[in-house]
């Protein structure tokens, strides 16, 4: 599947007529493997760049005869909007599999699961939209003479998850970030902890 520089990766899985949207995130940069970016920001499930992103996702499924099961969709941003970039069947990447789980409390394999084991309760389901317990993202960065480092941001407040991967994306890029994103930042290999007293409720895949 081929990669996009920025864009969208979404993550879904369909049956029929069905489709269930697991993940969508902004992405920038190409990796060496499928699902795998430099920078990934989950974003909302709902919003008028989102539910494009996914009209445009399902369209180029269904023109590519797309089967049943887990998928990701990529899309490129152009000068005339989102386009499809590439489509591949499978599950998402491990390290964006695991972080969706994390932030919205459910994951692709579940609901893969789900539509093998109870297309029914799958169906019945699969429209609902997901809920983001908290704000999510991942960094690959490099500095000039350093190592590689993984960098994952976890926090409830969406505010601070925004301004450290744009910090750790203007790093990466080698541009001047002004001030380090200071105690807010998460750690390289390590979430940022979720704002103190705020609870977040996770959200499974039922059986219906």
């Amino acid at each position: 599947m081929g990669h996009v520089r920025t864009g969208l990766h979404i993550s879904l899985v369909k049956l029929g007529s069905a489709q269930r949207i697991c993940a969508i995130w902004s992405v920038r940069g190409s990796g060496t493997d499928p699902c795998e970016f430099p920078g990934a920001l989950l974003r909302p499930r709902r919003g008028a760049e989102q539910d494009w992103a996914v009209e445009t996702a399902l369209e180029a499924m269904a023109a590519h005869g797309a089967g049943d099961g887990p998928a990701c969709v990529d899309l490129t941003t152009t000068a005339d909007g989102i386009a499809p970039a590439g489509i591949r069947p499978g599950l998402c990447a491990s390290d964006l599999l695991g972080l969706a789980r994390t932030a919205l409390g459910e994951d692709q394999r579940e609901w893969a699961e789900l539509a093998r084991a109870d297309p029914a309760a799958f169906r019945g389901a699969a429209a609902r939209p997901y809920a983001m317990c908290r704000q999510a993202a991942r960094l690959v960065t490099r500095d000039p003479d350093g190592p590689r480092r993984e960098t994952t941001l976890l926090h409830a407040r969406q505010d601070r998850v925004l301004h450290d991967y744009a910090v750790g994306l203007l790093t990466s890029a080698g541009t001047p970030a002004g001030k380090s994103a200071g105690p807010s930042a998460a750690t390289p290999a390590g979430p940022a902890d979720a704002t103190a007293g705020e609870e977040t409720r996770p959200s499974h895949p039922r059986r219906q």
